[in-house]
């Protein structure tokens, strides 16, 4: 009896002991496995990463071949539609998509409010003029051109219009002095939650979101008694630059609209026309060119301080899928007039 239970008893532990080393075997494979997975899955990774930063490359090329082709950017440069058959035959076991989008010809949001520099630069420009001379103001012409644009959008109380710009200014500039109907620290700091007034350069669009006044006006804030214009006015907007110059090569009609007090849609809508026709390209590289549109008025003409045909910002999305992965790429390049280019930033998601 008792050989019979010390049988049993070691046919229990072998089994316990056979099940145990199964259980572990299945772990470990499991465990390898995954790992294995893991490897292959970073690899892709990596490839994609390869894909990203090649696509990023082709279009800092394509800006640079551009810019040595010609001194103007309008929608028939090759940089605004890079072949995609050529983007597939360079990764035949994937796909990669590259955009380019010019910024150049949206308003820049930056150019309300003189830089320390531009400051400086203008009061000596202004000392060499002779007497009764003054060099035209920048803040005033974009306050301005500023002011139609809101105007056009769809805002009609004009002191809802200076609020607005004056709490703009007053967010970028480096003072604590609030203009008229504005907001510095000391509006912002009475919220809940309380913050600081930025006193820089506004860094992303959604920024604008925290000045007094413009979540109504971009977002819908009903709290905010401010009216809301009748079109999503973000789409125009850009932090890219402060130079203050419209490319009126890839301007939206919004913006040429804006660009002088007499301008209306239908006059916007036929620059834009013109600017369309394969036929006008060569004339689209000079800044005047609107003047020679059918119709056109005489009367009409755009301040040279606020207009170009030539970019310099550029935004760049890459997006590439590998193996069933996916990954996009976003960056931001400024392209100097010296044919050198800045990476201001770039993100993959």
């Amino acid at each position: 009896m008792m050989l019979r239970d010390r049988s049993g008893m070691a046919l229990i532990l072998t089994l316990l002991a056979v099940s145990f080393m199964v259980a572990v075997t299945v772990h470990l494979s499991s465990s390898v496995n995954w790992q294995m997975q893991a490897a292959a899955n970073q690899s892709n990774l990596v490839q994609l990463d390869a894909m990203l930063l090649s696509g990023l490359h082709l279009a800092q090329a394509a800006l640079l071949a551009d810019q040595q082709e010609n001194n103007q950017d309008s929608a028939f440069d090759s940089w605004g539609s890079l072949d995609s058959e050529t983007l597939a035959s360079l990764f035949p076991s994937g796909t990669m998509t590259v955009q380019l989008t010019d910024l150049s010809g949206l308003l820049q949001v930056n150019a309300l409010v003189l830089g320390e520099a531009e400051k400086k630069s203008q009061d000596q420009g202004n000392k060499k003029l002779k007497a009764g001379q003054q060099k035209k103001d920048k803040e005033k012409q974009q306050r301005e051109l500023w002011q139609r644009f809101l105007r056009n959008a769809g805002l009609e109380d004009e002191t809802e219009i200076t609020a607005l710009l004056n709490c703009l200014a007053d967010w970028i500039d480096t003072d604590d002095e609030e203009r008229e109907n504005g907001a510095e620290t000391g509006y912002y700091s009475s919220l809940s939650p309380s913050y600081k007034a930025a006193d820089r350069p506004v860094m992303l669009t959604d920024e604008l979101l925290q000045i007094k006044g413009w979540k109504k006006v971009l977002g819908g804030d009903a709290e905010e008694e401010t009216d809301q214009p009748a079109i999503n006015i973000m789409q125009y907007l850009t932090v890219a630059g402060d130079e203050g110059k419209i490319n009126i090569n890839t301007a939206p009609a919004l913006l040429l609209q804006s660009l002088h007090e007499q301008m209306t849609s239908e006059l916007a809508t036929s620059l834009i026309e013109f600017r369309q026709d394969e036929a006008n390209k060569d004339k689209l590289e000079q800044a005047d060119w609107y003047k020679h549109v059918s119709g056109f008025p005489g009367d009409i003409t755009f301040d040279q301080d606020l207009i170009t045909v030539s970019s310099s910002w550029f935004k760049v999305k890459v997006s590439a899928e590998y193996k069933g992965l996916q990954r996009v790429g976003e960056g931001l390049i400024h392209r100097l007039s010296t044919q050198e280019q800045e990476l201001l930033w770039w993100k993959v998601n």
